[in-house]
């Protein structure tokens, strides 16, 4: 299956800088520019565009292409949202900038470069519809989410939507920069925040009080035990799970013993946890610090009195699902690599398996520069993903049920 370029090739640098250039960073940017864009290049091939606002400035995009009756219904899935860029560049952030060969900018990679090859793979395949050298039957769905980089606003808005509808696809590619290899799995997040409450007293008396913040020192220190018990929990694709403490704060004055200190841990989940049992897990290591309160130790206590926002749980595609499998024959026979791996970090995959949809993450650039100073995206990668998105569409708009109107993998 040839990725070679045609007449019907889309120029995907040009998406992708455009959009670069539109500041959508999570939560202070606004999403609607890089929406527009995509909804000019979509709606152009033949795609009904359709964006809903779910707050100010934030949307979600999707855009729908039926070539005929039967056969499956594919979505290509990423985010429009960016995290914020900080200092440190060498070139301003949203000024995307070429150099040795590379796009650089924020969002280069995580996930506009994703976002555009799809884009721009899924016009190819229309205009190959209409010219009568491509699919006749099927459907592409272009989703485009708003928020994955904060709490997945746009994507627990779209899977339910969906599903209320009765237009659940029949399976999903979710865009991250892997290097176009196929993620099958995932990891979660949940991040509970952990209130240490101790009792309050002047500075100068601190025999009169229970200092929250040491006492919070305490509780760091059985956390990282349970973190160490993680180890033993490895995932064949995904490693280990994690429990890291990634924020503290504490203490109403300078001249006050602490009466209360707050930690926020980042708790990393394989697919098998869920947010439940990871909270039980917390509320375990807190009751052994609590019991020590109670035989007349430090005198403070500890609860989980709520969770930071994240993207969700864990999730996972069976290596054997006949979708994974189609997709691994199309890019070998696209000459790419069809190797399988798990992606550590967490995105919008997670609500979709919660749906039963069959899911995988793949897209163009690297792991390494998510979230990075100079995040950048090799340009020969972005344009070599639009040929290997277009084989795995093309593969699996002509794959059909023995009826000829459903999918293999449904």
């Amino acid at each position: 299956m040839s990725t070679t370029a045609t007449a019907t090739t889309v120029d995907v640098t040009a998406l992708l800088t455009a959009m670069v250039a539109c500041d959508s960073t999570t939560p202070t940017g606004e999403e609607e520019s890089t929406a527009a864009l995509l909804a000019t290049a979509l709606s152009g091939a033949g795609f009904a565009v359709e964006t809903e606002e779910l707050a100010p400035g934030r949307v979600n995009l999707t855009a729908r292409r039926r070539f005929g009756p039967g056969g499956p219904v594919l979505m290509l899935n990423s985010h429009l949202d960016v995290v914020p860029a900080g200092a440190g560049w060498t070139s301003p952030p949203f000024t995307p900038t070429l150099r040795d060969g590379k796009l650089y900018g924020r969002g280069t990679a995580d996930a506009k470069g994703p976002l555009a090859a799809m884009a721009c793979a899924a016009i190819e395949v229309a205009r190959a519809a209409d010219a009568g050298t491509g699919p006749t039957r099927g459907e592409i769905v272009f989703s485009a989410v708003s928020q994955e980089e904060g709490d997945s606003l746009g994507a627990r808005h779209l899977v339910p939507l969906l599903a209320r509808e009765g237009r659940l696809p029949d399976a999903v590619i979710v865009g991250e920069p892997t290097g176009m290899r196929l993620l099958t799995a995932h990891k979660g997040s949940v991040r509970p925040v952990v209130e240490v409450v101790g009792r309050a007293a002047h500075a100068a008396t601190p025999a009169q009080g229970v200092n929250a913040v040491t006492a919070a020192a305490t509780v760091i220190s059985l956390l990282e035990r349970y973190a160490g018990s993680l180890a033993a929990q490895g995932h064949p694709l995904l490693s280990a799970p994690t429990c890291t403490p990634v924020l503290i704060e504490g203490g109403e004055a300078p001249n006050a013993v602490p009466e209360r200190c707050r930690i926020t841990l980042d708790r990393r989940l394989v697919p098998g946890e869920t947010q439940e049992s990871v909270l039980a897990e917390v509320g375990a290591v807190l009751a052994e610090f609590n019991a020590g309160a109670a035989d007349g130790g430090h005198g403070a206590s500890a609860s989980v009195v709520a969770c930071a926002p994240s993207t969700g749980g864990p999730s996972e595609t069976p290596e054997d699902h006949p979708f994974v499998a189609l997709c691994r024959r199309a890019l070998a026979a696209a000459g790419a690599d069809d190797s399988l791996g798990g992606l550590t970090v967490n995105c919008d995959m997670t609500h979709f398996r919660a749906a039963g949809v069959p899911a995988l993450v793949c897209g163009p650039g690297r792991l390494d520069v998510m979230h990075a100073v100079d995040e950048h995206i090799a340009l020969d990668e972005l344009t070599g993903s639009v040929g290997l998105y277009r084989a795995v569409l093309t593969e699996a708009l002509a794959t059909a049920g023995s009826s000829g109107e459903g999918p293999v993998w449904s």
